[in-house]
């Protein structure tokens, strides 16, 4: 088996707009804190032959997912379908679309990054050589916290208590403490990079921020590339659809300390495993994507026409203002239902005939030896992770949120409460919600681990 690594730069001009916070807050950037890369692995084997692309952005929508596979495929001797193309999921990235509201997507932005990231995979599969693979993983703890459960947005948690190195979550076991590594190294023993899985949003730094940066796992990502001259460092996020750093959604100069500390913690923890991996037989690749599709709810063209015209009327009223954050609660804010109101007209536009629409999932599995990553092409909550892990046949088996897509698969407690991320995402993202996925994904893993 051969391996080789890559990375190119993606860091965006001054000026794009940022992803990851709505509605129309035209939040648009204004320094670059650090670079953002592309960065790619590359793996051949008699069996097969696949590449890990990860992206320094938030989410990246399905077409410019499958635009960004073809010009990789276009540069390497891979097939498109064994492109595993995920997102870090930085909220200090630029806005690639998707969701009506969450910062407007720079066209030449979007129309560059194919190429810029295709770039990083060149290079990942002109390095290849024989290398000796380590596994391990180990606590990372004192990060995360399971945001449906503690304090969202953590604006008022004390900063210097959260920072301090014996903090821990009320409930760790409802976040993943841990993290996970796979590590190629050349026969002469030189890290040639790694891959790094951990389950947390990245999000420390929030929308009162317009820094462009990986966040604190970006940051991490940079310093083990720093100490490794040549090596590129690669994070996959897990189970992070309910999972936030302990602090976030600060003032600025509190997010940027906040996220360097946050980094540091999550580099430590990260080193320690790596330093202990172990060797790993692994002398075979394989990738197998496909295109699911999940059970949703199935509302009538009228019932939507209905809910059309009566968010619409607000845009009517006497006295209206284009002022996003106008109202209270926040979440009925003339923002967030115009953003709602968007996404109503994308999903009645969809409807064929009186058939309500139902976009597929993209999911995505790659074993490397006795290691499986099993994606999806959306965001997926902690608890669903453990009957994923139950059923893989394979001993390290990783679960990989944000693989080639953007939404929610969340859990039965989320779906009931029928909020934000069960039925508000859904619906700017011109989709409907689903309606047990928290049971059909896990299934859908199990089984796509099981044909790996």
């Amino acid at each position: 088996m051969k391996v080789g690594f890559g990375r190119s730069d993606i860091t965006p001009r001054l000026g794009v707009q940022l992803a990851g916070y709505g509605p129309y807050r035209n939040r648009a950037a204004k320094a670059i804190l650090a670079p953002l890369s592309a960065r790619a692995m590359a793996v051949t084997s008699k069996s097969g032959s696949a590449i890990l692309l990860s992206l320094d952005v938030c989410v990246i929508p399905r077409p410019l997912a499958a635009r960004i596979r073809e010009r990789v495929a276009g540069r390497t001797g891979c097939r498109p379908d064994d492109v595993f193309l995920g997102a870090t999921h930085t909220h200090s990235a630029p806005a690639l679309g998707g969701m009506s509201g969450w910062g407007e997507a720079d066209r030449l932005y979007v129309e560059t990054l194919p190429s810029r990231a295709a770039e990083a995979a060149q290079k990942a599969w002109a390095a290849r050589k024989e290398a000796v693979w380590r596994c391990g993983e180990g606590p990372c703890e004192g990060i995360a916290v399971n945001r449906e459960i503690e304090e969202w947005f953590a604006s008022k948690a004390d900063m210097n208590e959260r920072l301090s190195p014996g903090w821990r979550p009320k409930m760790p076991e409802l976040t993943d403490p841990t993290s996970r590594v796979l590590a190629a190294y050349d026969r002469k023993g030189r890290l040639l990079g790694f891959l790094h899985h951990f389950g947390c949003h990245l999000v420390v730094c929030a929308e009162k921020t317009n820094d462009v940066h990986g966040d604190f796992a970006g940051l991490a990502a940079n310093q083990f590339e720093r100490e490794h001259p040549g090596a590129v460092s690669i994070f996959l996020p897990g189970a992070q659809g309910d999972i936030n750093p302990c602090l976030n959604h600060r003032e600025a100069s509190e997010s940027r300390r906040a996220v360097r500390g946050l980094a540091k913690r999550y580099h430590d923890a990260v080193a320690r495993v790596l330093r202990g991996a172990k060797p790993i037989e692994a002398d075979a690749v394989t990738s197998v994507a496909k295109e699911g599709k999940f059970s949703r709810v199935k509302p009538s063209r009228k019932e939507i026409e209905k809910r059309i015209a009566k968010i619409g009327r607000l845009f009517d009223a006497p006295g209206v203002t284009d002022f996003p954050w106008a109202g209270d609660p926040p979440l009925h804010t003339r923002g967030m239902e115009l953003a709602r109101l968007e996404g109503l007209r994308r999903v009645l536009e969809q409807f064929d005939g009186g058939r309500a629409p139902n976009r597929p999932v993209r999911l995505h599995g790659l074993r490397i030896g006795p290691v499986a990553l099993l994606g999806a092409g959306i965001e997926i909550y902690h608890s669903l992770q453990q009957p994923i892990l139950d059923g893989s046949p394979y001993p390290h088996t990783w679960v990989v949120s944000l693989v080639g897509g953007h939404g929610y698969a969340q859990d039965a407690a989320a779906q009931r409460r029928a909020g934000y991320a069960n039925d508000f995402v859904p619906l700017v993202q011109g989709e409907l919600p689903y309606k047990k996925i928290y049971e059909e994904l896990p299934r859908a893993l199990v089984k796509l681990a099981r044909e790996l």
